[in-house]
């Protein structure tokens, strides 16, 4: 590329920032706003997980409601989980689960948009959320100048429903979309530490040396000199030997490896444990463990209707993988002394419904906004305890119901986030980070 036509591509870079000038730009990426270094591990059950097969079952339900399996005590007094969660079971005084959760929709992008941004959405939507998503909020709060590795990180595709909204692109997460579990794994963007020739960093440096020329273009008060140091940070990732030991799981044991389990699900826990460790800041995984036998290829994840397949059996296979990942990464956590400071969160956008329903004689669960479940480790909040709880059949709360806003006022309030600070939208209308909702008082 010519240097003139470099200097036009960088305009048109500077143009695609929208509403946002310049100079705010700047001032949010340069702010470190929170001395608090939690890292947040959010372990998202795309499509909706259903309580009754995980941490919530009905033993005393009629069939049609309880299902196929049964129920296992747990290391808490009188709580059991479904009987495929041994692992779980045995340790569940060293996390905690909220039975209560509910919402309005029970529709797959409204319900993600409530549980992801605060912001409540209903019925059928299409697009990317109206407001960010809390991992962007979280790297958009935290974001620091002389940070090496990216502070949001998206594996296999993370919360694809989610977005930066007005905060724009610079705050959406690295994305690592591939599976862990490949012998060939590995990040794209991240070859080019092993790529880059000296005639490559020289095409590098003149690009850099180019925005020197476009701040006469653009800006006159010195800010576009900031732009140099986030550029050059940008491509810095991009070639950081730290960023590709953190995403190099052959560094790994063997035996770890091993223990979390030679499956996507483990693999993809053991990265996020391995990048939160490194100092990334938020970690969101599309944690589907593969029961459909296709790798997940099919992208249905948790999403069990029962068109979609016979839900028991499909859980009969992905139940072991969960259970064996997730269980290992809390007890890596607590063996590494990181339980005050990674968050781990599991969660979807809403349960599945009570009744079983039956396509061509399969059974499935099909969306269910007013009951789910969700389950939170670490972070120095209180541990070994079930919140809330829904009704014999699984129907709705009937203690201590909670929404999606009280379980995300608990993310931020444990990362040290304060959900009623404003950002102002594309046409300056400003909006705080929740727009309600408070800390989960039984965990902080």
């Amino acid at each position: 590329m010519v240097p003139t036509e470099r200097r036009n591509f960088l305009k048109r870079v500077f143009a695609g920032f929208g509403g946002l000038s310049l100079a705010h730009i700047l001032q949010l990426r340069a702010q470190a706003a929170n001395p608090r270094d939690t890292s947040l591990i959010l372990l998202w059950q795309d499509g909706g997980a259903s309580p009754f097969e995980t941490f919530d079952p009905k033993p005393e339900a009629p069939r049609e409601y309880r299902g196929e399996f049964g129920s296992t005590p747990t290391s808490l007094p009188g709580v059991h989980f479904c009987e495929l969660l041994p692992r779980l079971s045995r340790m569940a005084h060293k996390f905690s689960v909220i039975r209560s959760l509910h919402q309005k929709s029970s529709a797959h992008v409204s319900g993600t948009h409530t549980v992801i941004t605060g912001y409540d959405r209903t019925g059928v939507i299409s697009g990317p959320p109206s407001h960010p998503d809390l991992g962007a909020i979280i790297h958009r709060t935290r974001s620091r100048p002389g940070d090496t590795l990216p502070g949001y990180v998206a594996l296999s595709q993370g919360l694809h429903r989610g977005g930066t909204s007005y905060l724009g692109k610079l705050y959406s997460p690295f994305g690592a979309p591939g599976d862990p579990n490949a012998a060939d794994f590995r990040v794209e963007s991240l070859k080019l530490n092993s790529m880059l020739s000296n005639e490559r960093l020289s095409v590098r440096r003149s690009l850099l040396e180019d925005l020197d020329g476009l701040r006469r273009d653009v800006d006159g008060s010195g800010l576009m000199a900031a732009v140099d140091r986030y550029q050059e940070r940008a491509y810095s990732l991009l070639t950081s030997p730290a960023a590709s030991r953190a995403f190099d799981l052959r560094l790994e044991d063997d035996r770890v490896r091993d223990r979390y389990g030679r499956h996507t699900a483990g693999q993809q826990a053991l990265l996020a444990r391995r990048l939160v460790e490194a100092g990334v800041g938020v970690v969101a995984v599309r944690f589907s463990p593969d029961g459909r036998g296709d790798n997940d290829k099919s992208f249905i994840g948790w999403d069990d209707h029962p068109v979609h397949g016979n839900i028991f059996e499909i859980m009969k296979r992905r139940l072991p993988q969960f259970d064996q990942a997730l269980s290992t990464l809390i007890e890596d956590i607590e063996s590494r002394g990181l339980e005050r400071d990674v968050l781990v969160v599991v969660a979807g956008e809403f349960g599945r419904t009570p009744r079983i329903s039956h396509v061509d004689g399969h059974p499935g669960r099909d969306h269910w906004g007013p009951a789910g479940c969700a389950l939170v480790y670490g972070g120095g909040l209180r541990m070994g305890q079930v919140i809330g709880a829904t009704n014999r059949r699984g129907e709705h709360p009937v203690e201590r119901a909670l929404r999606p806003q009280d379980l995300l006022a608990t993310v931020y309030h444990t990362l040290g986030v304060d959900p009623h600070h404003e950002f102002s939208d594309l046409h300056g209308r400003p909006f705080p980070i929740l727009p309600y909702g408070k800390p989960i008082a039984e965990l902080v």
